[in-house]
């Protein structure tokens, strides 16, 4: 069972943008990069379900959101939150996988550290406008907004 385990690995764009972040986090005397920079692509992709649970509920006329956090036990509100940090655990910090990753990229030059930084700001910049865009799916069915 642990083999797979070992075996997994997140897609290269995401590698390749963890990466970066743990460069970035090094830079600011972070005890704890790697970990740093999980909590951080959680958190991203949180962003993006968010925002896809939200796009899904306009295409097909359903407020998604309003269905999830009317009477919400505290459990459902941080079952998302575990899971993703699961999923993220595994894929970048599980087995010092974090150590592969920066071996695999740290060849990089000068001008390909400088274009992965503007990456990761475009990253980060969209996946935090994805909140207040899905945000604003909301409005699109709540008669409140009329």
């Amino acid at each position: 069972m642990k083999k797979w385990l070992k075996e997994i690995r997140a897609p290269k764009l995401y590698r390749y943008l963890f990466y970066i972040m743990m460069r970035w986090t090094k830079g600011w005397g972070n005890n704890s990069p790697a970990f740093s920079s999980v909590l951080l692509i959680s958190a991203t992709f949180l962003f993006h379900c968010y925002f896809l649970m939200n796009l899904i509920g306009v295409i097909i006329g359903v407020n998604f959101s309003y269905l999830y956090f009317r009477g919400l036990n505290p459990l459902c509100g941080i079952l998302p939150l575990i899971l993703l940090g699961l999923i993220s655990y595994i894929l970048f910090y599980h087995n010092d996988k974090f150590l592969q990753i920066e071996k695999e990229f740290v060849d990089e030059n000068e001008k390909q550290r400088k274009l992965g930084s503007v990456y990761l700001f475009l990253y980060l910049f969209i996946s935090f406008s994805s909140i207040y865009i899905g945000g604003w799916f909301l409005t699109f069915h709540n008669p409140n907004y009329n």
